[in-house]
């Protein structure tokens, strides 16, 4: 796998981490969203509405009190109306909790509500029946005999549906936290996983580009100070720091060939200088006698002390020449130095 592909394969699988976490969060936030939703607009005005619940029962038990209590009859034919308006609330507020009702506690709590209602409705009923017919004794009597038992029978049953709502909105509530935190701890734990397993592939990638890498480059300095071309770098891998690798191999061995040529050329020259019967020499830069020469001009000039001299105190040594003559010499052997 080269590391062009390793590289896309990287950015490939980071764009995938990066869809899958957002994907899962926006699923998660819809999903709250709508416990959200169900709660403020299911469960805590169902809540609320049974709390009104014991006010309107407290309406309804007040009216009825006012209508046994008149004693002008056209004032208790509309008291009378009164009360059927605040019963009819009533019972439409029970409804109402019978349509939001989440559990089966809740419908059984609703249904024993409604046959409380009716008992209580019809124990009022009488009541206003008598209180109508001008029997007020019979109406007080079935007031406090009836109403008021059925009464506080009804605020017992609906007290007790509106503590089973309150805990079904704190159930509710509880698990929409407990929601959004799961969802929290599982968006931090699957980012933590993939920004590890991210940074661990592109720790190996790394290593893979720069091991060889510095592996060469220290091999190339090795080889620059031990002048050793014969050494090379293992290939393990055939990607583009594989090629370089093969590259750089090639380029040592056309090195250690030239070399080997170099020296092959070297020592035949020091061959030819060592047995050619000619003195020959090469003057360098100062005007100085290369170390490089050929053996016979020792017997020459009948002395070794030749490589470094200069090369007119050596050849014109006790020569009788005169000083002019001597300069001149020396002035053309400087302007040829260094031409081809």
């Amino acid at each position: 796998m080269t590391i062009r592909l390793r590289i896309t394969l990287l950015v490939i699988l980071t764009f995938i981490a990066i869809s899958a976490i957002g994907g899962y969060a926006v699923f998660q936030s819809r999903s709250s969203a709508v416990e959200v939703k169900s709660v403020t607009e299911g469960v805590v005005p169902s809540v609320l509405a049974s709390s009104d619940l014991v006010g309107q029962l407290k309406d309804v038990q007040l009216a009825a009190m006012v209508m046994v209590a008149e004693t002008d009859a056209q004032l208790v034919v509309q008291e009378n109306e009164k009360l059927a308006a605040k019963k009819a609330t009533l019972e439409k507020a029970l409804e109402f909790q019978a349509g939001q009702a989440a559990s089966q506690a809740q419908k059984g709590l609703i249904e024993q509500a409604k046959e409380s209602l009716d008992n209580y409705f019809g124990a009022i009923d009488s009541t206003a029946k008598f209180k109508l017919a001008g029997k007020d004794a019979l109406a007080q009597a079935s007031f406090f005999g009836n109403v008021v038992q059925y009464q506080a029978e009804l605020e017992g049953v609906v007290d007790t549906l509106r503590i089973e709502k309150n805990r079904s909105k704190d159930t509710a509530i509880a698990a929409l936290n407990q929601n959004l935190a799961s969802t929290t701890t599982t968006i931090s734990g699957v980012t933590a996983v993939a920004v590890i397993a991210l940074a661990l592939i592109g720790f190996l990638l790394y290593r893979q580009i720069t091991g060889p890498i510095s592996r060469m480059q220290t091999m190339m300095t090795e080889i620059a100070v031990s002048q050793d071309f014969t050494r090379r770098l293992p290939v393990d891998r055939m990607d583009e720091v594989g090629h370089s690798i093969v590259a750089f191999n090639g380029m040592v061995e056309k090195i250690e060939e030239a070399s080997a040529l170099v020296k092959q050329k070297t020592a035949d020259m020091q061959a030819m200088l060592q047995n050619i019967p000619q003195g020959i020499l090469t003057v360098i830069d100062g005007n100085k006698v290369h170390p490089e020469y050929s053996a016979f001009l020792e017997t020459v000039f009948e002395t070794t002390d030749i490589a470094g001299r200069d090369l007119m105190d050596l050849v014109f040594a006790g020569t009788s020449l005169g000083a002019d003559t001597l300069s001149q010499i020396e002035a053309i052997g400087g302007a040829c130095i260094g031409e081809d």
